[in-house]
């Protein structure tokens, strides 16, 4: 019999790359989440992090640019069917050729990604899916867009896009398929005891 679970997704956390730490408030957040499990959307950076997740619920990781670079090897995507739902956990930088492409030509243009071509590229990839969820931008992002659903957490720590809050989705899937969505941000100055 199917029950409701709980899902944390976070992505972007670049511990040991970008931070030495994941911040110790955002950790006390996503347990009090209480969550089944825990996907993560890639740019670990640190073997480290699934660590301190584990500690909380089950987590399931993908490989980021970051992690590739790094030498942390991840799978590239996880595939899974909960309550009926078909989801995708990707990073979303699609190969190190786009990746690199892609900074190029924000370099030159100073623009921030779009999301709509991540997502277009992304339902190119995998049309059966119902939830794609990938990182990569590190902008928080929940749009439905042809009949699927996209979600971004955002950068995992504090960084100028997220308006220096880490930020993390909660996906509740109940047992008959449907689902809710809900973007939380942490303060960093959250109490011990939260």
């Amino acid at each position: 019999m199917s029950t409701t679970q709980r899902i944390v997704i976070l992505s972007d956390t670049h511990v040991g790359d970008r931070v030495e730490e994941i911040e110790p408030a955002f950790l006390r957040a996503i347990e009090a989440e209480q969550p089944d499990q825990i996907f993560h959307a890639g740019d670990v950076c640190h073997p480290k992090l699934i660590d301190q997740l584990q500690a909380i619920a089950p987590t399931l990781a993908v490989q980021g640019n970051r992690d590739w670079f790094l030498g942390y090897r991840l799978p590239k995507t996880c595939q899974l069917t909960i309550n009926g739902l078909k989801i995708v956990l990707t990073h979303g930088h699609f190969s190190i050729w786009h990746w690199f492409w892609n900074y190029v030509y924000l370099f030159l243009v100073r623009r921030i990604h779009n999301h709509k071509f991540y997502q277009r590229k992304l339902a190119k990839l995998f049309p059966d899916a119902d939830v794609i969820i990938y990182g990569h931008l590190h902008y928080p992002h929940d749009e439905n867009m042809d009949g699927q659903r996209f979600l971004n957490p955002g950068a995992g720590y504090p960084e100028w896009r997220n308006n220096s809050r880490p930020g993390y989705l909660v996906l509740t899937i109940f047992p008959d398929g449907t689902y809710t969505t809900a973007m939380k941000f942490t303060s960093l100055d959250v109490p011990a005891n939260v």
